[in-house]
């Protein structure tokens, strides 16, 4: 069977919104182990630092993702130092969703 490949696009500030899907994420690596990937890009940056969804992006990393937000909106939001304390790493977010179209993942936006 052919490994699934999903990306989840994190843009949606309300924790309520993206919780489903950092669920679903983890969900898909541990239990069916698919090759997944999560980008926070848009407003969905500031939901990867701290408050209700601090749990769920901590165990993208336990379950193996490793999340991945768009440098140029943390720098603009002033999130900077909130990135530093998590295992999220930084880069330019168009070349990450250009490698994912390339790769034929199916994005999934939250």
């Amino acid at each position: 069977m052919t490994q699934a490949k999903v990306a989840f696009l994190i843009i949606s500030d309300d924790p309520d919104k993206v919780l489903p899907g950092l669920v679903m994420a983890r969900r898909l690596k541990e239990n069916r182990d698919a090759d997944v990937r999560v980008l926070f890009f848009g407003l969905g940056v500031k939901t990867a630092v701290g408050g209700p969804l601090d749990e769920a992006v901590k165990g993208l990393a336990e379950a193996g993702i490793s999340p991945k937000a768009c440098s140029a909106l943390v720098d603009q939001y002033d999130l900077s130092s909130d990135y530093s304390a998590r295992p999220i790493e930084l880069l330019a977010a168009g070349a990450e969703v250009e490698a994912w179209a390339a790769n034929g993942y199916t994005v999934l936006s939250f």
